[in-house]
């Protein structure tokens, strides 16, 4: 069964920012292997997603991180052993070198979240440049990735909406410009059971004060199921 192009973008994004787990990940990949489409997809979202990480500042670990590194796996001392407590010494600061990056390299490549997504959402703005992804994960997780963030919207609010194809949009809460943000809200919440899509608004700080959208949207996307709830 080919899946729609809307879906396919949302599971891509999830499998490049590694929330696209088991069989569902699995699914994408032999699906790239086998049509050229799909892997373009991927590709594009690899290339869209991949220069986030050169936001990432290097940091240096504090000086105790290194002592005790190097105290855990330095030799003990003996009275002829001069050389080895050189080499053990030596050794220890390369494995704590190396150490240090392995750490650096399981936070920001190692997937942050276990179970697949119940569905993602790909919101892109008018010029179809994706600017968030949400993906919905059990335990009442709703998480808002930022791809590309907006300038001007100092003393402003993101306020993302469950848009359904009869009714107003409702409210599920701000989301950050700058930064990933965590939203609890369940999978069974009414505002998303009805929902076929989601929107992000500018509203003034604090949020929209009617209880519906006042400023512009900013993008939006359509909701792909990814597993049944």
């Amino acid at each position: 069964m080919r899946l729609a192009r809307d879906t396919l973008h949302a599971l891509a994004a999830e499998y490049v920012v590694g929330t696209l787990r088991g069989r569902a990940r699995r699914r994408l990949e032999a699906m790239a292997r086998a049509d050229r489409d799909v892997a373009a997809i991927v590709e594009r979202w690899e290339a869209e997603l991949t220069p986030l990480a050169e936001r990432v500042s290097p940091v240096e670990p504090p000086a105790r991180v290194w002592g005790a590194i190097e105290a855990r796996i330095a030799a003990p001392r003996s009275a002829a052993g001069s050389s080895a407590d050189a080499f053990w010494r030596t050794f220890g600061m390369l494995a704590a070198g190396l150490a240090s990056v392995l750490v650096v390299a399981f936070l920001w490549l190692s997937p942050q979240r276990e179970a697949e997504p119940v569905f993602v959402a790909v919101l892109t703005a008018s010029d179809a440049v994706p600017r968030m992804v949400v993906s919905m994960h059990a335990g009442n997780e709703m998480r808002i990735r930022v791809v590309k963030p907006w300038q001007g919207t100092e003393g402003k609010s993101l306020e993302l909406w469950a848009l359904a194809k009869n009714g107003a949009p409702r409210s599920l809460g701000l989301v950050g410009n700058e930064h990933d943000t965590l939203l609890r809200v369940s999978a069974s919440d009414a505002r998303l059971l009805a929902a076929n899509a989601l929107a992000v608004s500018l509203e003034p700080r604090g949020g929209s004060p009617s209880g519906q959208p006042t400023g512009p949207v900013l993008c939006s996307g359509s909701i792909a199921a990814t597993r049944k709830t």
